[in-house]
């Protein structure tokens, strides 16, 4: 096996679960975001650790996402966050999925495979508050309900917005997303409806914003140990890991990597690591992030490639070939920092790691 893999501790997310129902409390239930391979930790194993400890559904963002915990015997409730097109209707049906719908064209294919079926089908109403992505505006909102009616194997289980500045430091825009859809839910088109669950609020607004929580909550970066915007105790849950493959001596002057964009100012001794941006590790980390071997953080050095790595290990005595490196997870790097050297954010970070890179469960 490569020796370049990823550990995921699934008791973290058990603890950040945890930390999310105290925030909400009892009384509002719980959407776990398994989407993109659950942040790239693995949605089978994640999904089925959530399940046990207490969550109500799943979130993802595709039907094939769905397909794939169904098909892994996952039984409980999921939900199609970005929707559907009207071909995957009878998927859909068949698999007891619960699409989000914001296009009529869409509901009607819906109705027609759960007649086509015979069963009944659970949607939830994508509101567009302000995100300006997916989601029926203030104004359709009638015209569509007006439609909904006649669709009598399907049931409005939710109705929802998403919240695009909850974690920002001005509150301003969030309380007019919050507002607007106060309004919404004040038609008396919405009020007839009679629908179950009520929900806006994803990690930040969980702990920004407990107007936001009504009865249904999506916690999602924050189970992973990220996006922490509160004194909240968040484990890390990924720890991306590999060995050395290689040492080498090399003497002041030594060009290293594609275009030598780094050059040795020193006698050094330089290690190399099977991992590159490849597997995710992306490009812009090129001189710029470090690693941590035996305790101490080195710098890596020289272009990334597409699948190793270059660090300075000068002055780490104890190195071997065969020696674990961390790439960040642990306590001397953490997932923020290398979205940090990278420009990015943690979710992508996370969300690119490789299929070739293997998840360990511990």
């Amino acid at each position: 096996m490569r020796p370049t893999w990823a550990e995921i501790n699934l008791n973290s997310i058990r603890l950040n679960f945890n930390q999310v129902k105290r925030i909400v409390g009892n009384n509002v239930s719980t959407m776990t975001v398994v989407k993109a391979d659950a942040y790239g930790h693995g949605a089978i194993e994640v999904s089925k650790t959530l399940i046990n400890s207490g969550a109500n559904m799943l979130g993802v963002a595709t039907l094939e996402e769905a397909l794939q915990l169904r098909e892994s015997g996952i039984k409980e409730k999921i939900v199609l966050l970005s929707g559907m097109q009207p071909d995957e209707a009878a998927e859909v049906v068949k698999n007891d999925l619960t699409p989000t719908c914001y296009l009529a064209q869409t509901l009607k294919a819906l109705s027609d495979c759960a007649i086509k079926y015979n069963k009944k089908i659970d949607y939830h109403l994508k509101i567009d508050t302000g995100m300006t992505r997916l989601g029926i505006g203030f104004s359709e909102v009638k015209s569509f309900l007006d439609s909904v009616v006649s669709y009598k194997n399907l049931n409005l289980e939710g109705i929802f917005t998403h919240l695009s500045c909850a974690n920002e430091n001005e509150n301003d825009y969030t309380n007019h997303q919050l507002n607007k859809f106060e309004t919404v839910l004040s038609l008396p088109e919405i009020k007839t409806l009679n629908n179950k669950y009520v929900h806006t609020a994803n990690s930040a607004a969980i702990q920004r914003f407990p107007e936001s929580h009504y009865n249904l909550v999506r916690p999602g970066i924050m189970l992973y140990g990220s996006g922490n915007l509160d004194d909240l105790t968040l484990r890390r849950v990924m720890k991306l890991k590999t060995r050395i493959v290689q040492i080498r001596k090399v003497p002041q002057g030594t060009p290293v990597s594609y275009g030598a964009t780094f050059v040795t100012q020193k006698d050094s001794t330089l290690a190399v690591l099977p991992i590159g941006y490849a597997d995710g590790y992306l490009r812009k980390l090129s001189n710029r992030a470090k690693v941590s071997i035996n305790g101490s953080l080195v710098p890596v050095v020289g272009a990334v490639c597409m699948d190793l790595i270059i660090i300075d290990i000068t002055g780490i005595n104890s190195a071997n070939v065969g020696d674990e490196v961390v790439l960040f997870g642990d306590e001397n790097i953490s997932v923020d920092e290398v979205s940090g050297w990278a420009e990015t954010i943690p979710y992508e970070i996370m969300c690119i790691i490789g299929k070739r890179i293997p998840r360990i469960y511990i």
